[in-house]
């Protein structure tokens, strides 16, 4: 019984303990640490003496300088080491984004949509869009061959007179003009691209 007592005590006792650490309590040892009460911490002010007042550009953060004080920092130059010894990184310049497509032929993404893939390609001449060319379009069913005859032409001539992927889908032939929308944008995109 006795026994039992002790281990159901030793239990209690480290379940405790368990749950204190979880919930971020001291345990008797970290207490040790701590400055008794009436001793100064390291780092603050003693009691009777008043802090000079920060200065304006001076930090009053832990590890920073003392208030009057000031840091100089040299920028190190390009591809030379600093303080610590580290290699500076050295970045270009993004480039900025084009305005203008470059001149050109651009092949745009082939896009699976139902019954086949639809993948065309475009022709830039003075930064504008002179031709559409239809590289691949469903062609497995005679339906969808008789559909894209008649809006893939369609297709292109909104794409020329819009200049963009921003064109209206072909009553009918929904898929192809999805399709040909994405696959149109991504050529465009590529001719875009610096």
């Amino acid at each position: 019984m006795r026994r039992a007592m002790i281990a159901l005590m030793g239990t209690a006792a480290g379940t405790i303990l368990l749950v204190g650490a979880k919930a971020g309590f001291s345990s008797p040892s970290d207490q040790a640490m701590q400055p008794a009460a009436g001793e100064p911490r390291p780092g603050a002010v003693p009691s009777g003496s008043v802090a000079p007042p920060p200065q304006p550009g001076t930090s009053t953060a832990p590890g920073a300088p003392a208030a009057g004080t000031t840091m100089t920092t040299t920028a190190a130059a390009p591809g030379k080491t600093t303080e610590a010894g580290q290699p500076k990184p050295t970045t270009a310049a993004p480039k900025p984004p084009r305005t203008t497509m470059k001149d050109g032929t651009f092949k745009g993404n082939a896009v699976y949509v139902d019954y086949g893939n639809v993948e065309l390609s475009i022709v830039v001449s003075g930064g504008k869009i002179t031709d559409v060319k239809v590289l691949d379009s469903p062609s497995d069913h005679s339906r969808s061959v008789q559909i894209n005859n008649s809006a893939l032409p369609k297709l292109k001539a909104e794409a020329l007179a819009a200049q963009s992927a921003d064109i209206d889908s072909v009553s009918g032939a929904t898929y192809t003009s999805s399709g040909y929308k994405l696959s149109l944008q991504s050529a465009i995109d590529r001719a875009y691209q610096p």
